[in-house]
């Protein structure tokens, strides 16, 4: 393992960097090494960014294709991967997150798209753990409800950063988008408004496995939220940022009903009155609201 602290690199050229991008999600490392087995695939990078203390960061393997990024210790997952990025010496970036553990197969899989002409990006599945917690459910519910193994694979306008291939190279030419992180939306928006293409393939997957509590994720949606709406309005103009300050009262609505809808497609979700709700509730609540304050506040660095 390397820690990159100096930002000594090695001359060494990689086929693909694979970037993990850890928040509150330790306990997960070693299963997802396990998984990855850098020590078979030295053509390929792989990158531990984390504002972890480096105790808890202890069983990493000692090999020269492991380095650790070292990030702030409150760097949001966006934050995290756009260190990762930035750091990459592969053509080719996969990334994912701590909370996600892969499949033995991921890595071949990976290696094995060319990403050629105007495709830019590939996205994969994202499965739960079996028997998972009320809270776990839940986090799933609300952030990969889009990205089951039910979805079709094809030509996709969305994928979920959090398994999925890019170009480097994409990613790079949009520096006023990746300095404040990668923030997937912004970035597939503007592939998309390049005539490039992206694909949905369900035969790539990873497996959520939560490690935030109740706590960790409610101050996590809210400080995310924060994030992703001065993100978004970057992009906006003024009469378009002060619309959507006005409309935010209809942010939780919107989206709880866009998570409700997909789920109502997908067979393995059941949905009912329950423990289940009130959360998935709390937290779209957390979110909206540190949305609006994103919006807010990038308007009054215009004013």
């Amino acid at each position: 393992m390397v820690k990159d602290t100096d930002h000594k690199l090695s001359e060494k050229r990689y086929d693909l960097t694979v970037i993990v991008a850890e928040e509150m999600a330790s306990a997960n490392l070693p299963d997802i090494i396990i998984h990855l087995q850098p020590e078979k695939y030295p053509c390929v990078e792989f990158l531990i960014c984390s504002g972890n203390d480096d105790t808890l960061l202890n069983d990493m393997p000692d090999s020269q294709n492991v380095r650790i990024i070292r990030a702030q210790s409150d760097s949001r997952i966006p934050m995290l991967w756009r260190d990762g990025i930035r750091a990459a010496q592969a053509d080719k970036v996969a990334l994912t997150t701590a909370h996600c553990v892969p499949s033995q197969t991921w890595i071949k899989q990976l290696l094995a798209y060319p990403l050629e002409g105007d495709q830019v990006a590939v996205g994969g599945a994202i499965e739960n753990v079996e028997n998972d917690t009320t809270i776990g459910r839940v986090i799933y519910l609300l952030r990969y409800v889009r990205y089951t193994r039910s979805r079709p694979g094809g030509r996709a306008d969305d994928l979920a950063a959090d398994n999925a291939l890019y170009r480097k190279a994409d990613i790079l030419a949009h520096e006023d988008l990746l300095e404040i992180g990668f923030w997937e939306p912004s970035f597939h928006e503007r592939f998309l408004a390049e005539g490039k293409h992206m694909t949905f393939d369900n035969d790539l997957v990873v497996v959520h496995r939560n490690c935030y509590s109740t706590r960790q994720f409610i101050h996590q949606r809210f400080s995310h939220g924060i994030e992703f709406g001065m993100a978004r309005a970057k992009v906006m103009n003024a009469p378009k940022r002060l619309m959507m300050i006005a409309l935010s009262p209809l942010i939780p609505v919107v989206f709880t009903r866009k998570i409700m809808a997909t789920a109502r497609r997908d067979k393995q979700f059941n949905l009912g009155l329950n423990r289940d709700m009130f959360w998935l509730l709390v937290f779209v609540l957390a979110w909206s609201i540190g949305e609006t304050v994103g919006y807010a506040k990038k308007q009054e660095t215009q004013s």
